[in-house]
């Protein structure tokens, strides 16, 4: 059995500067033992901390460095896909995922900063969309559903008890009423009455 993948890890732009900082009272080794990071991602923080410092000051939450990972598919989709979506809830209307899906590909059309390729506005991005703009995406729970799990659980709870009484009773087949029967019998009047149209016609 292949040993399970490491998950990679993500560090915020603080954490980040506070192992530079330590890293720089003490040694990059120190560091990456009181932090417990790999030695290189301490080499790599250090050598980019002026970048970093900039990142912090415009976005404290940003994890990555610019490039490292895909870039927005626009800014300007992604802040009137933003003004969308809240003006949505403020009048408290629906916003259902393939809603935003939708909006999305559409407004991708129309956006000038596009990168000129198609954009598919996949679940993918959906998922990065929401978590970017702290949205969260919850399942909704209606009558129907409640109902239904409801009709599901009696329905079990019928056809264990008919079980036992048939069991126990004793019944015979003769007196058990299956509902496919009546699916049949409805096919079987149907060709009945066809061919009896067809016995007038002639």
């Amino acid at each position: 059995m292949a040993p399970a993948q490491k998950r990679k890890q993500k560090y915020d732009l603080k954490f980040k500067l506070s192992v530079v900082k330590y890293a720089e009272e003490n040694s990059g080794e120190a560091a990456a033992r009181r932090f417990c990071v790999d030695p290189k991602r301490v080499r790599d923080w250090r050598k980019n901390k002026t970048e970093l410092q900039r990142l912090s000051e415009e976005d404290s939450k940003r994890a990555r460095l610019p490039g490292g990972g895909r870039k927005k598919a626009s800014e300007e989709l992604e802040s009137n896909m933003r003004d969308w979506v809240i003006s949505k809830r403020a009048r408290h209307k629906t916003v259902s995922r393939k809603m935003i899906r939708a909006m999305a590909k559409e407004m991708y059309a129309t956006v000038s900063d596009g990168r000129g390729e198609e954009f598919a506005a996949s679940v993918g991005w959906l998922n990065h969309f929401l978590s970017r703009n702290n949205f969260t995406s919850r399942r909704r729970t209606t009558f129907a559903h409640k109902d239904a799990k409801e009709f599901v659980e009696k329905l079990v709870t019928f056809v264990t008890f008919s079980s036992q009484m048939i069991e126990t009773k004793k019944i015979p087949d003769r007196d058990i009423i299956d509902d496919d029967d009546d699916d049949d019998d409805d096919d079987d009047d149907d060709d009945d009455d066809e061919e009896d149209a067809d016995e007038e016609d002639e």
